[in-house]
């Protein structure tokens, strides 16, 4: 499934792609590279023992996923030359992941209440600061929401194994082409790719 949608800016109208598709998660469990991930981000990022769906407190996603039969995943990813209005190039990147993470996140939300749980495009942003900066547990076990990358799962294989498109990142002074995001649906259900277009188009309204 795959299908564009826009988004409109003060500054513009920004035209994206979005793709679904439908995979075992065992299947995605071969993906798996925990403990590298986690040395990632335990040398790379600052979130790494100071957020509740951050490594290493993220279990393993062959764990998380083990009580549901379908993962649906959404890749959604929008063309940079249409932020030229932008000088900075990373910022360019920056305003790019904010509109297509903010609809993946709000659709996969709903979509969880619905039909199951759900794997985000980043680290959780329910409350801030993430109460493990402050020592205390988490606010919202229940909507708390990892990532795949939190979870072990090598994101760019499994988006060229299940799009057949790689992953590009930013470079200093060489943008990417695209800039994407990867999120999913976990469900005991059989949703069809039509209902969750529909679905998408419904619950991402601007």
């Amino acid at each position: 499934m795959v299908f564009t949608h826009c988004a409109t800016t003060k500054s513009a109208t920004i035209q994206y792609t979005v793709e679904m598709c439908l995979a075992n998660p065992d299947t995605c469990a071969s993906y798996e590279e925990k403990e590298n991930f986690d040395n990632l981000c335990r040398t790379g990022c600052p979130n790494y023992g100071h957020k509740w769906s951050c490594p290493p407190f993220a279990p393993l996603f062959g764990d998380f996923a083990s009580n549901w039969q379908r993962l649906y995943i959404i890749f959604a990813h929008a063309d940079l030359m249409q932020f030229s209005y932008i000088k900075n190039d990373y910022l360019k990147v920056k305003a790019a992941n904010s509109i297509l993470k903010s609809r993946a996140d709000r659709f996969i939300r709903e979509m969880a209440r619905l039909h199951g749980s759900c794997i985000s495009t980043g680290s959780c942003r329910l409350c801030k600061p993430c109460r493990r900066k402050i020592g205390m547990p988490c606010a919202h076990p229940d909507l708390m929401a990892y990532s795949f990358e939190a979870l072990g799962v090598d994101v760019g294989r499994l988006v060229e194994g299940c799009f057949g498109k790689p992953l590009l990142w930013y470079q200093r002074k060489c943008p990417p082409q695209y800039t994407s995001v990867v999120c999913g649906i976990l469900t005991n259900e059989e949703l069809s790719l039509e209902y969750l277009q529909e679905s998408y188009l419904k619950y991402i309204v601007d």
